[in-house]
């Protein structure tokens, strides 16, 4: 069976994220990042505030045969908590498994997959577990600076310049050409979370049922939001964020567009995953303005892709017209507050048409 290795990719970007936090009012703690190595697991802290983190691992195959399957676990002892993850199954209520996802349990030699987690936390810094299971062998530590947004770039993310699976060969790009007949979005392999905090340390994950899009010949991207299918868990909030949040009777939908460079999914190689940068504009509530974020891209198969958030992407109440309506979300429940601007994640799969 081959052997395998789990770290950390830098997946909480600091830069604009940041600056979008701290303007939140969270004290984001990622002047550097919290790793606990291991001699076949690296865990990474991405991302910290007041009350919760994120954090993420990336599995790597080293071995010589694809792989069937991973898994790993750990144990918070004190009062981290996980709350919602991406690109991973998890189980459990501390201790936690992971597993991998129905898309991602094959990783061929000398490729990778990342998955991401977020959780809750007291006022001390976040806690770095040690991981557990075959994957896992004697823990050690260390700690990686944060490169600022004006100097980044793939290759300066941590490890990036050593593995092949987090950069684009040198020579594909004189060979690549765009694709001919785009992309359908996978609608069951996909999704898109957003999360609210309440009373300041309430963080609770929600998302939509129903996305659609696809990546046209031409490479432009839209993804499609029915913002009826809001699922929080509680029917009555969902109803409650329909009528008085979205509007859903005037602003039935969000739409995402973005241009996608000719070649980026082109010049990748099976398994292989690169990270860009990206502006997409999001029509909202009647509004539409820009967001840029990072995002990975990886070719699954020959005819599949997921394009991945990294850090996550911060949506203003403000922006969009909607701060009205967090206000009235917030004295229909008759809670402290609820704030204004959420992180949402997402993972979209496409299939080649």
């Amino acid at each position: 069976m081959s052997s395998l290795k789990a770290f950390a990719k830098d997946p909480r970007p600091a830069g604009a994220l940041t600056r979008s936090l701290c303007a939140l009012g969270f004290s984001l703690a990622v002047s550097a990042l919290s790793i606990q190595a291991q001699a076949a697991c690296l865990y990474t802290v991405t991302g910290q505030w007041t009350n919760g983190f994120s954090a993420s691992i990336k599995v790597t195959n080293d071995g010589t045969t694809a792989t069937n399957g991973w898994s790993l676990g750990w144990q918070y002892a004190g009062d981290n908590r996980v709350t919602g993850g991406w690109d991973v199954t998890l189980t459990g209520t501390n201790p936690y498994t992971a597993k991998n996802a129905g898309w991602n349990g094959t990783i061929q030699p000398n490729q990778s997959v990342t998955f991401g987690f977020q959780g809750t936390k007291g006022a001390a810094a976040a806690e770095i577990p040690v991981l557990t299971g075959s994957l896992c062998g004697a823990a050690s530590s260390t700690s990686s600076s944060i490169p600022s947004s004006s100097s980044r770039s793939s290759s300066s993310l941590p490890g990036s310049s050593s593995r092949s699976s987090s950069s684009v060969p040198s020579s594909a790009s004189s060979s690549s050409v765009p694709v001919t007949g785009g992309w359908t979005l996978n609608t069951t392999d996909s999704y898109l979370n957003f999360a609210t905090t309440k009373n300041t340390h309430n963080l609770e994950v929600h998302n939509f049922t129903t996305i659609g899009g696809d990546i046209s010949a031409a490479g432009v991207a839209t993804l499609t939001i029915d913002l009826n299918t809001v699922n929080t868990g509680v029917e009555l909030r969902d109803k409650r964020m329909r009528d008085l949040l979205f509007e859903t009777a005037v602003n039935p939908t969000a739409t995402v567009t973005v241009n996608v460079p000719a070649t980026l999914i082109s010049s990748l190689t099976i398994g292989q995953t690169t990270q860009t940068d990206i502006t997409a504009s999001l029509n909202l509530h009647g509004v539409t303005a820009n967001i840029t974020t990072k995002v990975s891209v990886q070719k699954l198969t020959a005819s599949r892709v997921v394009v991945q958030s990294l850090p996550p992407v911060l949506v203003k109440a403000e922006t969009y017209g909607l701060t009205a309506g967090v206000e009235a979300l917030r004295a229909a429940v008759g809670i402290a507050s609820i704030n204004a601007s959420v992180p949402v994640d997402f993972a979209l799969v496409y299939d080649a048409r």
